[in-house]
């Protein structure tokens, strides 16, 4: 009997340490993906950039007029975004919860490439209705960037992942996750 009860308490202990090593060797894969997906979105996120400075720059510009920001549009801007729009839907997480915040971020890019298609449009047509509209566009892609921004700070926050040099990811501004930083990749 007292054999049995020391077999016993040895089995209880050596369940218990195997449980602790368990439980404290357990990955996060959340943090793991959103990891992945911020190093992945870097590069992706330097195509977006350069197509909306572009665009700001030939909208903020004096000198320039319809006819060159329409050159713009159709030599560069659009073509870059389209190009950002593929890498970015070529980004596979594989948590539901990092598939939540790129679908955010998709229905950012998808919008801003209508308001963009929307000036070219305008322009082609000399309509200003138009550009109200491609204008409307523009505020609806800022409005979703922003709640992709909340939704990916909110994430990396939860799993202890800090983000730096953030902007709003909309039309004048982009998400530079480049610089990142976890607790605990480097330990990893």
């Amino acid at each position: 009997m007292i054999r049995t009860s020391k077999k016993l308490a040895v089995t209880v202990v050596l369940a218990g340490i195997m449980l602790c090593m368990a439980a404290c060797g357990k990955k996060d894969a959340v943090k793991d993906d959103l990891y992945s997906y911020l190093t992945e979105m870097a590069e992706v996120q330097e195509l977006q950039k350069t197509a909306i400075n572009e665009y700001n720059n030939c909208v903020g510009s004096p000198e320039a007029d319809s006819q060159q920001l329409l050159a713009a549009l159709n030599d560069s801007i659009i073509p870059t975004y389209e190009e950002y729009i593929t890498k970015l839907n070529a980004v596979a997480p594989e948590t539901e919860e990092v598939q939540s915040v790129k679908t955010a971020c998709v229905d950012g890019a998808n919008k801003q490439m209508d308001a963009l298609n929307k000036v070219k449009e305008a322009i082609e047509a000399c309509d200003t209705d138009m550009l109200s509209e491609a204008d409307a566009l523009i505020s609806e892609a800022e409005g979703l960037f922003d709640a992709y921004e909340t939704q990916l700070e909110a994430l990396a926050s939860e799993h202890e992942i800090t983000l730096v040099n953030q902007g709003s990811g909309g039309a004048a501004d982009t998400t530079d996750v480049s610089d990142i930083s976890s607790e605990e990749t480097e330990a990893e």
